[in-house]
């Protein structure tokens, strides 16, 4: 018989299994799909066999002419400074492109089950809040935080247009999250599902207008201010929160800000070309700017298990 109490663990055990196994699957057969419009960077985009090494027996020109293509892209890609080589890239070859960006993105398998355990404690001993009840919303927000990561593994691992999007979805799953959870603590009359459709509705309109422009500007930081946008949304909705329900921002809350400070600090400035990056060396990105960022959900969970209070009966 189904348990509630357990399903979180269900949520993690298959999430990983399905989305690491998947990813490995293509990292031994390899990568289809078109290479990732962050090679471009400001430069103007050319036919992808262009970035397809020659033969040994092509031409000295043409050699030559391909070493200055592929030193021009490294010096103004935007895919995040981690070398990784153009060719493989390109013909889609099996393995993985930027290895430090891509591992470390495996902290989401153990952020997402310490999320897990605490949603079992709540159920167990009975929650006081909409994040350690027995609706979806404690268990979707145990996947949007193992595919924060997870995610994320599938546009370095590939760098392919579609592995971009993948690593989109993820981040506006997680900050769409942080709307709608705010939203149903406040809407408590408005059935459930009208939320969760309004979530899918936004996750997808944000991931296929941000592909959009995207493709139109591959050297502006889309995503970036894409989120920005929602994170506004989100502040906008925790003020009223916080008023509404005589709560207040505790430390676990500023921790989590905190936490995605610093985290955007070493994303903006360990991009290729600033300051921080080194194509070669260790990786900023994926060393603190991955791990960071599932710091950061780690403490808005608690900050909503233990700094919140719902009535659950008010729900509809």
């Amino acid at each position: 018989m189904f348990d509630r109490m357990y399903s979180g663990f269900y949520v993690w055990g298959i999430g990983t299994l399905v989305l690491v196994g998947l990813f490995l699957i293509f990292v031994l057969a390899g990568w289809p799909g078109d290479i990732n419009n962050c090679v471009w960077g400001s430069d103007k985009q050319l036919p992808e066999s262009a970035l397809i090494a020659p033969s040994a027996h092509a031409s000295a020109q043409a050699q030559k002419n391909y070493q200055l293509e592929v030193k021009k892209v490294a010096s103004d890609n935007t895919c995040y400074c981690e070398a990784f080589s153009l060719s493989d890239a390109a013909q889609g070859k099996p393995g993985v492109r930027q290895k430090q960006n891509t591992w470390f993105n495996l902290y989401s398998i153990a952020t997402s089950l310490i999320v897990a355990f605490g949603v079992y404690w709540s159920r167990r001993d009975g929650a006081s809040n909409l994040v350690g009840s027995n609706t979806l919303f404690p268990d979707v927000y145990i996947f949007v935080v193992l595919f924060l990561g997870l995610g994320s593994m599938w546009f370095h691992g590939a760098i392919k247009e579609w592995g971009g999007i993948t690593d989109d979805l993820s981040m506006y799953l997680y900050v769409e999250f942080l709307i709608f959870y705010t939203l149903r603590r406040l809407l408590t009359s408005v059935p459930e599902w009208l939320i969760w459709t309004g979530y899918l509705l936004a996750v997808a309109f944000f991931t296929g207008f941000g592909e959009y422009l995207s493709e139109k500007n591959p050297a502006t930081p889309i995503s970036l201010i894409l989120i920005v946008i929602q994170v506004v949304a989100y502040l906008a909705l925790q003020i009223v929160i916080w008023v509404q329900k005589s709560e207040k921002p505790t430390w676990r809350w500023w921790s989590a800000v905190a936490c995605i400070g610093v985290a955007t600090f070493f994303w903006i400035f360990s991009q290729t070309g600033r300051f921080m990056c080194s194509p070669t060396g260790p990786q900023p990105h994926g060393l603190l700017w991955h791990p960071l960022a599932g710091a950061m959900a780690v403490f808005l969970y608690f900050y909503w298990h233990y700094d919140t209070g719902d009535d659950l009966s008010a729900f509809s």
